[in-house]
Order: C-alpha cells, then sequence, then structure tokens
C-alpha cells in the first residue's frame, strides 16, 4: 500500500522526489551483491543445508541480524545432536569484535575489520574467484578454501553488513563458484530499481530554499544524521516541515509539524517478508490516541486530500491481487496473515568478474554498529531494552568503546571492578571537528587495533525536567521510576557524528585519546556467580570425542561427597521419592496433576540472543528497576544468559577465548533447598513439579535466596509497580500476579499458561495433548533451543531431549533434583586448524 500511495504521490506533484533514509549507511550486501551479479537481488542463507558455513565479520545470529529469525532456526538445524552418529555443520568466524555468531563458531580468528577485505582476498584466490597477485600468503585461508572446495554446494560464505560493498561481491562470487547459489544462499529478484537514496543532494536543496515542503515519515535524521550535513539548520530553510513518528523525538521538536504515528500493532497495514511473502498487518489493539495516523493514512490525505481509514487503503490494494470470491480470500489471508506462494521469483545467476577488497588500514580503526538491544536508538525510549545486559558484554544503561586487551593497555586505559560495577577510564574519540567521550570496555577476544562502538544512544528529547545525565532513578527518587517525559534522554553518547558525510560503518581517520577521567559502568555478568573452576556448569566435547564417548557429559560429574569416583546423577540417593505426589495415585487421578513438568535447554543452539529473557519479562510483568539498582545486584530478571570465557591449555585468556552462553532460570529441584528454609511456607511444591512462590505469604526473609545454589531468586527492594504509568499498566498481563515490596520471585515455568491450558482441556473434556504448552521463553526462540512439557509422557518433546546422550543437570551432586536439564556442547572444528 505504501508503495502504491508512493507512486500515486509522485504523478500527483510532479516535482516531488522520494529519499529512501538508512540511518545506518548504505545497504553493502545490496551493492555487493548487484556489483557480483548486475542486478538487485536479495539473499537468503540457508544454514541447514550447509556442512561448512563462513562468516566474515557477519553476526548472522545476532539480535538484530537482518532475517535473524530464519538464520537462527536454519543454522539450529544443522547443529542439532540427537545421536553420536549424527552430523552437524563447521562454522568459521573472523571477526573484529565477540558477537553472538562469533560464540557459537568451532573456530573464531579475532581480525580488526579493516582486515577483513585482504583476507578475503585472499580466500578468494585460494578458489580462484581473483588472480593470485591479490593473495596475502594466509596458510589459514589455505585449510579453510579447501574445506569449502570439498563441501562445495553445501559451504556458504557471508559478510558483515558494516563490511564494503567489495567484501559483499567477494563472497558473492565465491558462493557463485563452489555451487552454493541455489542450495545454501537463495537469491530472490525483488523487481525493484534503485531508490534515491541521496540525503546529500536532498540536504544541499534544503539549504538553498528549494524545499517547500518536507515529509519525513518515521525517521530521526536531526538525531542521526552525518553532522557535516547540518541538517538541522536546513530544516530551518524549508517552508512547512512534516514529521510523522511515534514520539516527538529529536526531528519532530525541529519540525513545523508534528503528526502522532499509530503504532504497527494499532494499524491496518502490509509488506513483504524478506523473501517476499505479501503479509496483510491487522491491528491488536485501537489505537491508544485518538489523534494517532498510520504512514499511509498520512500520505493518501496529502495525495487524495481526503481522509480514509487504513483499512479501506489496504483493501483497496489488495483487489487486484487476490482472485475471486474476493471476499473469501481477503477473509482468508487476514486470518492467516499471509499470502501462499507470493513470494519473489528466485534466480541462479552466475557472478561476473569482481574487484579485490581495499587492504587494512595499519592503524586503528573504528568500528560502528547497530546496538543489540536499543538498535539504531529506535528502542531507546524502551526501559526493558535499556536494562537487557547486552549479549556480550552484559553492560546495562550505556554504550562503550570495546576494546582488546593490548589495545588497553597502549593507550594505557583500565577498567577497574569494585563491588558489582566497574570504574572505568574514559576516552575521547575525535573525527574532523568533532568528539565524543566513551567509557572503555576491555573484552577479551576483541581484536587488536580495533574499536567497536555501537549507535542508538545519546538521545536529546526534551523532557519537563528539561535535560539531564542521569536516568530519572538515580536521581533518589524511588517512586517514579519512569519520570515524567523521554527516559532515553542523557543515556549513553551519540557515535554517529563521527561517521562523517558518508555515514562510514569503519573508519580509520580518528584518534583517541585517554581523558583522564572515571565512569561507573555496570554489567549483570557477576551477579549470581557459580563456582566454575570447581564445577562443570557447561560441559563441552568435540564431535570426534563425543562419537568415541557419548556419554562425555556424565562423566564430567562432580565427585559426590566422600568419594573419589564420578556419579552418575541416577546414582545418587532421593529423599521423599516414596511419598512423592507424582506417585500418589489419588494426586494421579486429578487432571491437574497428571503431568510432571520439565525443561531442556541444548547448548548447541542456543545463542544467547536475549529473546528469552524478553519474552520472559513481557509474559511475566517483570519490572526495571534502572542502573543504580542493577549496579546492586536488584535486577529482577527472572532468567539470566551465564556468559563464560573458555580458553584451553597455556592460552592466554585475553588472547582468543571461546565463549559459551547458558540460560539459568529457575531450576524447579524436586529436593529443593529453598523450600526447606522458608519458615512461612511461602516457596512450596506443586504435585505437578513444578516449585511455586505463594506471593501473598512472603514476608522477605531471603532464606530460601542464600540456599539457592543456582542464584535464581529475585528480591524486590521496591515497590516498582504501584505508580507504573497508565500506558505501561497496560503492557502487564492479567494472568499473572502482581509483586510488590519484599516479595522474592522466580522463574515460574509460565504456571499461568499451564492452568490456563488445563481449564481449557478441562471444559473440553479432554487430556492435554502432548506439547500443548510452551512457556514464554520457549516460544520466543528461534532457534528451539528451549523444550518444555511433560517428562511423564515419554513421547513427549522434553522426554525425548531428556533422554539425549548429551543430556546432564547442573550440580547434580548436590542431590536436588532439578527439572531443568542441559544438553552439552558439541563443537567440530577442522583438524587441519586444531589438533585432536
Amino acid at each position: 500500500t505504501t508503495s502504491a500511495l508512493r507512486e500515486q504521490l509522485l504523478q500527483s506533484f510532479s516535482n516531488a522526489t522520494w529519499v529512501t533514509y538508512r540511518s545506518e549507511g548504505d545497504d553493502n550486501e545490496a551493492l555487493g551483491l548487484q556489483a557480483a551479479f548486475g542486478q538487485q537481488l536479495r539473499a537468503q542463507y540457508n544454514f541447514d543445508r550447509a556442512e561448512v558455513i563462513l562468516s566474515l565479520d557477519a553476526d548472522f545470529l545476532g539480535p538484530v541480524a537482518r532475517n535473524a529469525v530464519h538464520s537462527a532456526a536454519s543454522f539450529a538445524r544443522g547443529r542439532r545432536l540427537s545421536t553420536p552418529g549424527d552430523e552437524m555443520s563447521r562454522l568459521y568466524v573472523f571477526e573484529s569484535a565477540y558477537s553472538t555468531t562469533g560464540s557459537m563458531a568451532d573456530h573464531r580468528h579475532r581480525m580488526a575489520a579493516a582486515d577483513i577485505g585482504t583476507f578475503a582476498n585472499s580466500l578468494a584466490a585460494e578458489l580462484g574467484v581473483l588472480a593470485s597477485e591479490f593473495a596475502v600468503p594466509n596458510a589459514t585461508a589455505h585449510i579453510i578454501a579447501d574445506d569449502l572446495r570439498r563441501a562445495g554446494s553445501r559451504a556458504v560464505v557471508l559478510a558483515g553488513e558494516h563490511q564494503p560493498p567489495e567484501v559483499h561481491a567477494i563472497c558473492a562470487a565465491i558462493n557463485s563458484a563452489i555451487g552454493a547459489i541455489g542450495t545454501t544462499v537463495t537469491l530472490f529478484d525483488t523487481g525493484e530499481v534503485a531508490e534515491d537514496t541521496d540525503l546529500i543532494a536532498l540536504t544541499r536543496d534544503m539549504q538553498a530554499g528549494n524545499v517547500d515542503v518536507l515529509l519525513m515519515l518515521g525517521v530521526n535524521p536531526v538525531y542521526d544524521a552525518p553532522p557535516e550535513l547540518n541538517f538541522t539548520d536546513a530544516l530551518s530553510h524549508v517552508g512547512d516541515s512534516i514529521h510523522v513518528g511515534l514520539h516527538v523525538n529529536e526531528t519532530a521538536q525541529a519540525s513545523t509539524w508534528h503528526v502522532p504515528q499509530a503504532h504497527y500493532m494499532e494499524a491496518w497495514g502490509d509488506g513483504r517478508a524478506h523473501d517476499g511473502t505479501l503479509s496483510v498487518i491487522q491491528p491488536l489493539i485501537a489505537p491508544l490516541y485518538g489523534d494517532a495516523k498510520s504512514p499511509i493514512e498520512v500520505l493518501n490525505a496529502l495525495v487524495n486530500g481526503i481522509a480514509r481509514s487504513g483499512y479501506d487503503l489496504v483493501r483497496e490494494t489488495w483487489q487486484p491481487i487476490l482472485d475471486a470470491p474476493y471476499e473469501a480470500k481477503w477473509r482468508e489471508v487476514v486470518h492467516d496473515g499471509f499470502l501462499a506462494n507470493s513470494g519473489y521469483a528466485t534466480v541462479t545467476p552466475e557472478a561476473g568478474p569482481v574487484r579485490a577488497a581495499n587492504s587494512g588500514f595499519g592503524g586503528l580503526d573504528l568500528v560502528f554498529r547497530l546496538d543489540p538491544t536499543v538498535l539504531n536508538g529506535s528502542f531507546a525510549n524502551n526501559a526493558w531494552c535499556q536494562e537487557l545486559p547486552d549479549p556480550i558484554t552484559k553492560i546495562v544503561w550505556d554504550n562503550v568503546a570495546v576494546m582488546s586487551p593490548k589495545t588497553a593497555e597502549e593507550l594505557q586505559v583500565t577498567a577497574k571492578y569494585n563491588k558489582g560495577r566497574y570504574d572505568v577510564d574514559l576516552v575521547t574519540l575525535t573525527a574532523g571537528e568533532h568528539s565524543v567521550e566513551l567509557p572503555v570496555w576491555i573484552l577479551p577476544g576483541h581484536a587488536d587495533r580495533s574499536i567497536s562502538v555501537t549507535l542508538g544512544y545519546g538521545r536529546e528529547v526534551m523532557t519537563n525536567r528539561s535535560r539531564r545525565s542521569t536516568p530519572i532513578w538515580d536521581t533518589g527518587d524511588k517512586t517514579d521510576i519512569y519520570g515524567q517525559g523521554a527516559l532515553c534522554t542523557g543515556i549513553g553518547q551519540n557515535v554517529s557524528v563521527l561517521r562523517g558525510r558518508n555515514a562510514a560503518a569503519i573508519l580509520s581517520d580518528f584518534t583517541v585519546t585517554p581523558a583522564g577521567r572515571k565512569y561507573r559502568i555496570v554489567t549483570t555478568q557477576d551477579h549470581g556467580v557459580l563456582d566454575v573452576d570447581a564445577r562443570p556448569l557447561v560441559r563441552m566435547s568435540t564431535l570426534a570425542a563425543f562419537r568415541e564417548n557419548p556419554a562425555f557429559a556424565l562423566e564430567q560429574e562432580a565427585p559426590t561427597p566422600g568419594k573419589d569416583e564420578k556419579t552418575r546423577f541416577e546414582d545418587y540417593p532421593t529423599l521423599w521419592e516414596e511419598n512423592h505426589p507424582a506417585r500418589d495415585p489419588a494426586t494421579m487421578d486429578s487432571g491437574y496433576f497428571r503431568n510432571q513438568w520439565g525443561m531442556v535447554i541444548d547448548l548447541n543452539t542456543c545463542t544467547g540472543c536475549n529473546a528469552c529473557v524478553i519474552a520472559c519479562q513481557a509474559e511475566n510483568s517483570v519490572q526495571v528497576v534502572g542502573k543504580t539498582e542493577v549496579g546492586n545486584g536488584r535486577e529482577l530478571h527472572w532468567l539470566r544468559l551465564d556468559r563464560y570465557f573458555i580458553s584451553d591449555g597455556d592460552e592466554p585468556l585475553a588472547e582468543n577465548p571461546q565463549i559459551v552462553i547458558q540460560p539459568m532460570p529457575c531450576q524447579h529441584c524436586e529436593n529443593a533447598p529453598c523450600e526447606s528454609v522458608c519458615p512461612v511456607a511461602a516457596t512450596v511444591h506443586s504435585p505437578d513439579g513444578t516449585n511455586q512462590m505463594i506471593y501473598n505469604r512472603c514476608i522477605g526473609t531471603r532464606y530460601c535466596a542464600n540456599n539457592c545454589p543456582y542464584k535464581v531468586r529475585r528480591f524486590n527492594y521496591f515497590n516498582w509497580s504501584k505508580h507504573i504509568p497508565p500506558t505501561v499498566q497496560m503492557a502487564q498481563n492479567p494472568n499473572v500476579s502482581v509483586r510488590s515490596r519484599g516479595v522474592m520471585e522466580k522463574c515460574s515455568f509460565c504456571v499461568q499458561r499451564i492452568r490456563g491450558a488445563q481449564k481449557q482441556a478441562k471444559l473440553e473434556g479432554r487430556l492435554l495433548a502432548r506439547d500443548e504448552v510452551t512457556t514464554a521463553c520457549q516460544g520466543a526462540c528461534s532457534s528451539g533451543a528451549i523444550v518444555f512439557g511433560d517428562l511423564n509422557d515419554a513421547q513427549s518433546s522434553v522426554s525425548v531431549q531428556h533422554n539425549n546422550p548429551r543430556s546432564y543437570t547442573m550440580l547434580a551432586e548436590l542431590n536436588v533434583r532439578p527439572r531443568v536439564s542441559y544438553l552439552a556442547r558439541v563443537r567440530n572444528p577442522n583438524s587441519g586448524l586444531e589438533p585432536a
């Protein structure tokens, strides 16, 4: 519908120009594909068909990656191991900053972002895509090239979106040469023509007074356009400037008019999926603010001069698309949400000759990336996203300059740990006439000669408290945690001002100097820390070793007290198994308690993307507490993702450690140590195997938290729910109890979903269907790493996974018998790069 209205707009106003603006810069992948194949194409990577995957600085599993859900799901299908005989893919990653994709790699090589092109040249030369004169001798490139050649059409190479178009073109040419096009790489012919994306020319016309009316739909160039363009000043030379957006942001404040935009969940609309499948967007709620309009309603008003509903506009667009009878077909599309078989046509072109990528700068490079929690600033005013720990650094409520220990040593900057917080040095980054001060974060595994920063912070949205340099909850006002106005104001620094006129993603012409001051950073990494040296919490092996010894995970069990040998979980004595409710016929006759709930988490497919954490927060109305209280260890997330660095032998941790992520919800122990110490029986065990919190009984002794070996219980120190705004209250789940000050809370296995499904089944006079209940974390996991269900059903997914040879339970030697088990991680290294 937007496309149709765009065409009408350009026909109605002969002098109109439509400019597409991407705050993160050019679409380098599209430009690279155009250079390789001579036409505009879109790529989809099918990792489940791949034996060998090579990522050149591409965080394709990251939470903000393009087509991330498909990529994570297809990658996971290629990494699942049910038996020792199963095959799994091999992932090579070359990257500058540690990413979620890098944490899943079988071989991860840290490399400055500017040097990725040099490696791509060498690899392409090894595979005959480039002349040998472009190759820099590289033994690793030779071994990987052999692996890609062996896998042939079952291999895939891709580059990060911030890498230049030449690197993307080389990847496309390599995929074409090895026969990957049509198997591991699907190319869609979008039929699109090159769009006018020249913001520089538009700003020049604005400055000259040649623009009478400027309509800005859902963009914020006053905040994120390159400062050399001086967009704010140019906007003052426009006759009428109209901003359509969800918030009165920086651009709205500088415009003549602001039109409140309806959220996409409040408006009718349509669009295409990544593969081109046509979809109708159906509103879930009426607009909360009556004067809010969707972009298509605004466009229609300008084109036709009359107000029409988004519903009518979308129906009109779909009239020629659907076959007769139209009304029945329309209702079917609205019901399904998409039109089957409406995707883009696929093509299998041959790549033409490509140019070699530029070599590295030789000095420091500065890499700009989208932030994994607030994106380009679109979600900066969302408290959930601000408090969501970064997948790798675990930092909240800030952006930082990430660098390697060696680079930090050369710059003479440090980060000092201090009671759950870090007092770190500030550095001044200067490019041209613009400078930004950022706190330093020293990360093992980060590439030397490279500094990584993320966009989306440093917002300057005005509030009725004027600008403030700290979040509202850091001012000591514990009753008004959301404050008044925009909470994103004053959080972090806006690094987009350093990118220059062309919004460069990798910058070499800059300087970095210590600012001589300290700044406090809060990270959740050390919260709930467990003794990893004495206890094998994360269990890993290689594929070859797994095939030789499928029970390796159980053999890593810690010794039973008083014994020297290691004991299997099943060998530990029981405490009250004979009296367990699950063995009581009277209990089992009850429809509610015939099920025994459990969960399995596969460390081979969990990428640590954080989707489960946010899903749990939304489902269970988990409140935010702000930077200061997180620094005190008082965050309320019911689910945390523990990040561990791993290095082998004498390898220094700072050089190139491996990362593994382990989700940690309440383990719902059968012999729960929290239950036996509660003086008021506020934490009890249900007959169907869940550890429950009775909020009405809890008096806040916190004995249960002290006695929990997994550190998964959260205590409310303040009454966070009391004063939240009405619109935020509307986002709370009405099926979940409201927790008040002085109450302990933790994962409940989404008991409201369990009871809701049981009630529905009882009304329908049936038993629960197999795998009918889905927890929030499970439903949000695109890689399918979390499985939940009935352990009493031998055919349920959770029972099948529980019997996987990689299955083990955390701290089994404590005999608490957790209902959550893990599938040990298995790597698939190349023996040519890593000794057996």
